[in-house]
């Protein structure tokens, strides 16, 4: 740690997210000195954190009991980390409520980032009211929050909790370094307009976390109405189904190319693909985080200038239909969905494909979110009192 400057620990609850080690690196270039304590969990270490990370230990998810108890165990480990910092900076509710138990009495300003609005958020009845009033009181106890989506500050965190806490968006954009680097090639590959002479397969990229059973169920029929002049290409951390590996192997026209890492490997991924899946299943009247939430596969079909699936409702939706760079799903049944993908021509690809290569580099790269988040930060830092916070 560095005497005269920001002291930052960022409190994780897993390492390896390609967000929270995108936003240790923003926090660096920002001129801070970061460490970071995290927990270690099974999933997807797409990227992992450019600082020193202290190990707090295994920790599964769900059985939330046993994290509350291993929460309390390391209370002390999260202390000793706090006295050397001057912020902390959680993702997600769980860190910053450890980071605000650790922390009674040694007056650290808690910075609250948040990827997602949960379920248990958004329930109705008496329940939901209760999360959502412990969900408030938490926050203010907080110095910043810090959201990746404009919805989830304006609508979840102003409108539904009426919290007045200081807060910036920070969306999943792409790095202008990496975007600087990666684009120029990329750019040259899918601008190209596609001809009948070189017609090949529609390759189509489902990219991330692969979460979402109702999608496989869309691209996997779609691979078998289509064997000859469709391509499904799949990457990231299988979770629904689990055996999404093994099931791949039935198909010729079904890849898996397993994990990989974020961003070194995005060049080669959507080098290798003409659409992007970026839709999931129809949005009920109270999938709000559907509704509000932007994946980061948005962001990077713009970078790549790859059209995008995505689904009639979400965040995506409007700005696809508005820049008309892909195609926006409202069917509800699997059958009717993939008549729609199979019917994309040439003509649409290449429409879209022209499209999304001349958006305005605002729309997916950073600009002057690092120094917005370095002025917030340094506010608190200097500035900010614990008792005129809730204590």
């Amino acid at each position: 740690m560095t005497e005269n400057a920001v002291n930052i620990l960022s409190a994780l609850p897993l390492v390896g997210h390609p967000r929270d080690s995108k936003r240790i690196s923003m926090l660096k270039q920002a001129g801070f000195c970061v460490e970071a304590v995290a927990f270690n969990r099974p999933y997807h270490s797409g990227r992992l954190p450019d600082c020193q990370v202290g190990s707090l230990g295994d920790i599964e998810s769900g059985r939330y009991i046993r994290r509350l108890l291993k929460m309390v165990r390391v209370l002390p480990t999260v202390r000793r980390a706090m006295r050397r910092n001057d912020v902390v900076y959680a993702s997600g509710p769980d860190m910053a409520l450890l980071a605000l138990v650790a922390g009674l009495g040694l007056r650290k300003p808690v910075v609250l980032e948040v990827g997602d609005i949960r379920e248990v958020q958004l329930l109705a009845g008496i329940f939901g009211r209760l999360i959502r009033w412990l969900d408030k009181r938490l926050l203010n106890r907080c110095a910043l929050l810090v959201v990746t989506a404009p919805k989830f500050l304006d609508v979840y965190y102003r409108e539904w909790l009426n919290s007045p806490i200081p807060a910036i968006v920070i969306e999943n954009k792409l790095e202008a370094d990496f975007a600087d680097k990666a684009s120029a090639p990329a750019m040259r590959d899918s601008g190209r307009v596609r001809t009948d002479a070189d017609r090949r397969s529609l390759r189509i990229g489902y990219f991330g976390g692969l979460r979402c059973e109702w999608s496989w169920s869309v691209l996997r029929d779609l691979a078998v109405v289509r064997p000859a002049d469709v391509e499904i290409i799949l990457a990231g951390y299988p979770m629904n189904p689990r055996n999404l590996p093994d099931e791949v192997t039935k198909y010729d026209n079904i890849e898996y190319l397993g994990e990989y890492r974020s961003p070194q490997d995005l060049p080669s991924l959507y080098a290798q693909i003409d659409l992007v899946w970026a839709c999931y299943q129809h949005i009920g009247p109270n999938d709000w985080n559907l509704r509000w939430a932007r994946p980061n596969r948005f962001y990077e079909s713009c970078l790549f200038g790859k059209p995008l699936v995505s689904r009639a409702g979400s965040c995506d939706a409007g700005e696809v239909e508005r820049f008309n760079i892909g195609l926006v799903i409202a069917e509800e049944g699997i059958d009717p969905v993939v008549k729609r993908i199979a019917a994309i021509t040439t003509e649409d690809l290449d429409t879209w494909t022209r499209n999304v290569t001349a958006l305005p580099r605002s729309v997916y790269v950073y600009t002057s979110e690092v120094d917005q988040l370095a002025k917030e930060i340094r506010k608190i830092s200097s500035e900010w009192r614990p008792n005129n916070r809730g204590y």
